[in-house]
Parts: C-alpha cells; sequence; structure tokens
C-alpha cells in the first residue's frame, strides 16, 4: 500500500471513531433523564413501600421530595462507587454471586445509570475533541512504515525513515491505535498485527 492509501484508511478510521463519539453524546444526553426518572420512581418506590408498614407513613408528596433530593446524591455516590461492575469478581474467580449481591448490583445500575450515562456523554465528548485535534498525516506515515515491514520497526529505523517527524509527539498517540504493538525488548520498537494488516489492505474498519 502507497502513503495516500494508507492516509486515506486512517482518515476515515478517525472519522468513523468521531461519528460514533457523536452518536454516544447523543444518545448518552438523551437517556440520562430517563435513567434519571426511574432511579426516582425506583427510590419513591421503596420509600412509599416501607412508610406503609411504620404507624406515621410518609405522605407521596414527602416520598416524591425526598426522591428528588436524591438526584444530588446519586451524583455524589457515583464519584465514589467503583465503575467496574463487582460482579466480574465472580466471573474471573468462576464463582457463583449471592442473590443479594445480584440484588444489590442492580439496584445500582438504576440508581446510577444516569450519572453514568452523563460519563458516558463527557467521555465521548473529550474522546472527540482529542480525535479532532490529533497529526493524522503523522500517524498515517508511521502506519505506512509499519505496514511496509512485516517485522519489528525500531524507533530509530523510523525515525530515518521519517526525519520530519516529531517522534516524541506521534508515537504515544500512535499507540493508542488498535492493532500497533508495542515491542519493548532492544531494539525498542513498533509493528502491527495481522489483523490490522489485513483491515488495512482490505479497506475495512472495525
Amino acid at each position: 500500500m502507497n502513503f495516500e492509501a494508507v492516509k486515506a484508511w486512517y482518515t476515515e478510521s478517525v472519522r468513523r471513531r468521531i461519528r460514533n463519539c457523536r452518536l454516544a453524546i447523543f444518545f448518552g444526553l438523551l437517556l440520562m433523564p430517563v435513567a434519571l426518572a426511574a432511579a426516582v420512581c425506583l427510590v419513591y418506590g421503596l420509600l412509599h413501600g416501607f412508610g406503609r408498614r411504620h404507624e406515621e407513613p410518609l405522605s407521596s408528596a414527602t416520598c416524591w421530595w425526598i426522591s428528588l433530593a436524591m438526584i444530588p446524591v446519586m451524583f455524589l455516590s457515583n464519584l465514589a462507587v467503583p465503575r467496574k461492575n463487582f460482579l466480574d469478581r465472580h466471573v474471573e474467580e468462576g464463582t457463583r454471586a449471592m442473590r443479594g449481591e445480584v440484588y444489590a448490583q442492580v439496584f445500582l445500575w438504576i440508581l446510577l445509570g444516569g450519572p453514568r450515562l452523563l460519563n458516558w456523554a463527557l467521555d465521548s465528548f473529550h474522546e472527540m475533541k482529542w480525535l479532532r485535534t490529533r497529526d493524522i498525516h503523522g500517524c498515517a506515515a508511521v502506519l505506512w512504515v509499519l505496514n511496509s515491514n512485516y517485522k519489528r520497526v525500531s524507533y530509530e529505523d523510523i525515525q530515518v525513515a521519517l526525519p520530519w517527524l516529531d517522534l516524541d509527539a506521534t508515537i504515544p498517540v500512535v499507540l493508542t491505535i488498535p492493532g500497533v504493538v508495542q515491542l519493548r525488548t532492544p531494539p525498542e520498537g513498533l509493528s502491527l498485527t495481522q489483523d490490522m494488516r489485513d483491515s488495512m489492505r482490505g479497506g475495512t474498519h472495525d
């Protein structure tokens, strides 16, 4: 593949990622109010249900006000609760989760759904801004050098092939591209996975 073909492929790959970020922002902001409403209704249902068991049950209005007041608490809790699903530990260890753990995880999913959708939208926005500022020409040039060699290409060889390239600024960005492999054994350098090579030659994108 010549350089222009590699650059066209990479440009389209970045354009698709930016489009996906826009969709994530749109759906994150669109679904966040729905998720918050579901969480508020869940809190209301719990308050209303448990409140009826007392001699002086909470009124519906009080339950609603308390439920709405929980919205800031949801966002603050989202900062403290790890995003990783704690049920993943059972998957990794091959153990069975207790029923209470499953209920607790479902409760957290509903309670923190709105804040995490907002996080998803904000993360996608930051990624989109980052993608728009990356050096497409420089990254494509490195990909072209790597694709032209079926073996490791050292950083020194990349600099020799592309003397105009700011290697220190470009390599960290190239390492974020799926399919680029960093080889740390001397001489340190980069290579591409076979799937990446096939994707570039076939003009396909993940």
